[in-house]
């Protein structure tokens, strides 16, 4: 090889697919470049953002150890070298931990520009070269010499690096501001090494690690190690950081959940490592772990972008089960940490105390109060004003057993987050259904007092009290809701018992047929105000329902066939009668009721309507 000639080895793909396609954004490229900083021994970096006109470029330089020329031959233009292993040292001549590991990272620069000037001092020689992506890409061979501009030059200025980064491919303007944010969220270093940005020759910003978290509220905070998380992990003393929970949700997506670090630099970028997701603790929780031990396992597991680990790997499986944990203990204490601020503030703001409320309760009790009342403690999208009411009205209804066994009920959702809503609408309709009851009783009473007026002036069966008894059923038996004129069933009785077979006195059928309650089919014969009740009356009811449940209820999904015999009274005196009365009653097939016995009946099922509507109407 030509002494007077630097060569870049490469294959093509290697550039594109390592080079350009893995590297686009400008915070993750000049990570990259701040990692070989970090591993030259650098102490102050500066990056220098140029737009001027058409013009964009960007001049980064370090005061690192430089490179003389057959290091830059041997060591920079090798892709994929490993330094840890052609140095045989994990460190550096400072001590430092080296970053630095597949080589891959001199590539990142093309993914932003495409022309990158190099221009090394060290021991009192520069040295100087041009690299340009359109030329690399034409070689035919599976190498490349770049453009040399100074070769061992002598000069007096101090070691370092500088890397001039020309036609930068992006056409909007620099945003520093972003930019900066960008690569703090990369590295937990700029506590040892000084990194300021520059707009045009202006100093614009100075990157720091606190930089991440200036625009977070942070609440609450957890430091590691911590032994309470598992301290049978083989690495638990080993793992490091802080984890932060927020006033408010993350805004940033980016930093929403946990980052993991090696030697200072991200190895995985936020996530929660398969813990659930859907918490609404995971919005408000952000930080970094460093586990630096990583780096010492037998095989690589750090993704070349450095954005994940191969949890494939048993001792990083290890690791995501050790997070996993951590993820679910900071959540449980997370949660009593926000509730007992909302607690507080609560009886302070609003004199309203929960813990002596609960103190007074049942051991049992207290506990689904906790499982009622927690959810909206913990809740941050509600405030202490409406968190107030809601318990408020939790403490006022806990004696009521009703609202206990809905609270239950409520309390073994499988999200919480949706019991205050859910109370909410338990509130909103035990209003409404009062308001309901309210109606409904006051118009049943109306009805009863019609009906009694009906009995009372001897009113005709048909159709005045064939109707009523239609529209209003429950008269008949409260838990019938509504009866509907069942033509087709109607036909059929009248097509099998006409009107010939019977005494001419008794030649109307008058009968309703409903399915509205529990697919029972209900036969109601109504006979006048005055009709004494017989022996032939009920065969002819029970004979109705054996007839449509032999031919029908079969067919039809009824189960059962019920029927109901209406008139002025009964022919007690009869035996026979008072015999199949009882047997009939007993089977659930026939039953017989008197007007009177029905008024009598609706005034004792409706009592504490009544005596309410005449105080309120007195």
């Amino acid at each position: 090889m030509n002494d007077d000639t630097l060569v870049l080895k490469f294959d093509p793909n290697t550039i594109e697919h390592l080079g350009i396609s893995l590297y686009s954004k400008l915070p993750s490229v000049l990570s990259e470049l701040v990692s070989n900083s970090w591993d030259a021994d650098a102490d102050n970096i500066k990056i220098d953002f140029i737009d001027k006109g058409n013009t964009k470029e960007i001049s980064y330089s370090d005061d690192g150890e430089g490179m003389l020329y057959e290091e830059l031959q041997n060591k920079y233009l090798v892709i994929g070298r490993n330094r840890r292993k052609s140095t045989d040292s994990e460190l550096t001549k400072k001590g430092r931990k080296v970053i630095g590991k597949k080589g891959l990272g001199k590539l990142s620069v093309f993914g932003i520009c495409n022309i990158i000037e190099v221009i090394s001092i060290k021991d009192g020689l520069k040295n100087h070269f041009i690299m340009n992506i359109s030329e690399i890409r034409k070689s035919k061979e599976q190498s490349y010499s770049p453009q040399i501009i100074v070769k061992n030059e002598a000069t007096d200025e101090n070691n370092g690096t500088t890397l001039l980064l020309k036609e930068i491919k992006r056409k909007s303007s620099f945003e520093l501001d972003k930019i900066a944010l960008g690569l703090s969220k990369k590295f937990l270093i700029f506590d040892r090494m000084n990194t300021d940005f520059y707009f045009n020759g202006e100093l614009n910003t100075t990157i720091t690690n606190e930089l991440k978290f200036k625009e977070l509220n942070i609440q609450f905070e957890w430091k590691f190690p911590d032994d309470k998380y598992d301290n049978n992990y083989e690495y638990w003393n080993n793992v490091n950081g802080h984890i932060y929970t927020l006033e408010t949700p993350v805004k940033d997506t980016e930093m929403r959940g946990i980052f993991l670090t090696s030697r200072g630099k991200i190895v995985n970028i936020a996530e929660f490592y398969g813990a659930r997701d859907n918490d609404q603790f995971h919005s408000y929780v952000t930080g970094y772990l460093e586990v630096d031990f990583i780096d010492e396992f037998d095989e690589d597991v750090i993704s070349t972008d450095r954005h994940s680990l191969n949890w494939e790997h048993e001792k990083t499986k290890d690791l995501q089960d050790y997070i996993q944990k951590v993820i679910k203990k900071i959540g449980s204490e997370w949660k009593i940490k926000r509730a007992n601020i909302k607690r507080e503030s609560i009886k302070d703001t609003k004199d309203l105390d929960i813990q002596e409320w609960q103190n007074k309760l049942p051991s049992y009790e207290r506990d689904l109060s906790n499982k009622i009342i927690y959810p909206i403690l913990e809740n941050s999208n509600i405030d202490i004003d409406e968190s107030s009411q809601i318990i408020g009205n939790v403490i006022d209804k806990f004696d009521n057993k009703t609202f206990k066994d809905y609270a239950s009920k409520i309390a073994e959702i499988s999200r919480p987050e949706d019991i205050p809503n859910l109370l909410n609408l338990m509130d909103e309709w035990k209003s409404i259904e009062s308001k309901q009851f309210r109606d409904l009783a006051y118009s049943r009473i109306e009805v009863i007092k019609q009906f009694e007026e009906y009995i009372d002036t001897d009113t005709n069966e048909v159709p005045t009290l064939h109707n009523f008894l239609k529209k209003f059923s429950w008269l008949l038996d409260p838990r019938i809701l509504e009866f509907k004129d069942e033509v087709k069933y109607s036909k059929l009785l009248k097509e099998s018992y006409p009107d010939e077979s019977l005494d001419e006195k008794d030649r109307r059928i008058d009968f309703l047929c409903s399915n509205a309650l529990g697919e029972i089919l209900y036969v109601i014969e109504i006979k006048r105000s005055t009709y004494k009740v017989d022996e032939k009356a009920l065969e002819q009811a029970y004979e109705y329902g054996a007839f449509l449940k032999e031919k029908y209820a079969s067919h039809t999904g009824f189960s059962r066939v019920v029927c109901y015999i209406v008139g002025g009274s009964k022919k007690s005196e009869d035996f026979k009668f008072r015999s199949k009365e009882k047997t009939y009653f007993q089977s659930g097939e026939v039953f017989v009721k008197t007007y009177i016995e029905l008024l009598e009946q609706s005034k004792e099922y409706h009592k504490e309507f009544i005596e309410a509507y005449k105080i309120y109407n007195s």
